[in-house]
């Protein structure tokens, strides 16, 4: 099977007599998808695939970076509740995949998908788009301490309108901080397993942060770009040169 297909796996291969129901809602939301994209005027850079720790400013920087870029925008909560919410675990991982992979074949170029959906157990995806020329990058805290993160957390609450300010409190807040040091350790073990890029942000410096990793992002894909289009360049060279002898 070739390797651009090989993965593409439609989520009706289980024998589950809904499953083919299934499978055709999400057909039709990719053709939807699909058309929307296709309207869209795209940019000549590598999709990008944006994850890490819940909370840690990765919608702002995605936003950004493809504001910036001018990279069609996707978010994982907006993609799982038209594809796979509701379902059983294994059905979400194996809709997940064909889903993602779909997009990602159709759209090599000029998408980012940002969101924790991407790093969802078996956590393939990251992998499979960068042996395929497509970017990921991973956003964490794992250098703050429960405390610290704490610290930092209720001073944002205390001054911004922040989606703490009802649904926790204080002592839940430190449990929440506890549990993003520690995922933000695991997704940062992850990216060093595989070779793929991890930031931290210090959350005592959000914005400051925010836009430092920004910059970084931007200046990895253009870089990124640069290098997969220097073959094409030479060979573009070479003909001319064949041509004219």
């Amino acid at each position: 099977m070739p390797l651009e297909t090989q993965h593409s796996v439609p989520p009706d291969q289980g024998g589950n007599a809904g499953s083919g129901t299934r499978k055709a809602a999400v057909d039709r939301y990719l053709t939807e998808l699909f058309a929307q994209i296709d309207a869209a005027p795209l940019p000549d850079l590598p999709s990008v695939l944006i994850s890490g720790a819940v909370r840690c400013g990765k919608t702002k920087v995605a936003r950004r970076v493809a504001l910036r870029a001018g990279f069609h925008h996707l978010k994982t909560d907006q993609i799982r509740n038209r594809t796979y919410l509701n379902c059983s675990e294994n059905e979400k991982r194996r809709i997940a995949k064909y889903v993602y992979h779909r997009i990602l074949l159709q759209f090599p170029k000029g998408v980012l998908i940002e969101g924790t959906g991407i790093m969802d157990a078996p956590c393939e995806l990251p992998k499979w788009a960068d042996a395929r020329g497509i970017a990921f990058f991973a956003i964490g805290y794992s250098f703050d301490t429960p405390e610290a993160k704490h610290r930092d957390l209720l001073a944002y609450r205390a001054a911004q309108t922040c989606w703490t300010k009802n649904s926790k409190s204080d002592d839940e807040m430190l449990r929440f901080a506890r549990r993003l040091i520690r995922r933000s350790t695991e997704i940062k073990q992850y990216c060093a397993a595989q070779g793929l890029p991890y930031f931290d942000l210090d959350s005592a410096r959000f914005d400051a942060e925010r836009d430092r990793i920004m910059h970084q992002i931007e200046a990895s894909l253009r870089a990124r770009h640069k290098q997969q289009t220097r073959p094409r360049q030479q060979a573009g060279i070479l003909a001319r040169l064949q041509f004219w002898r």
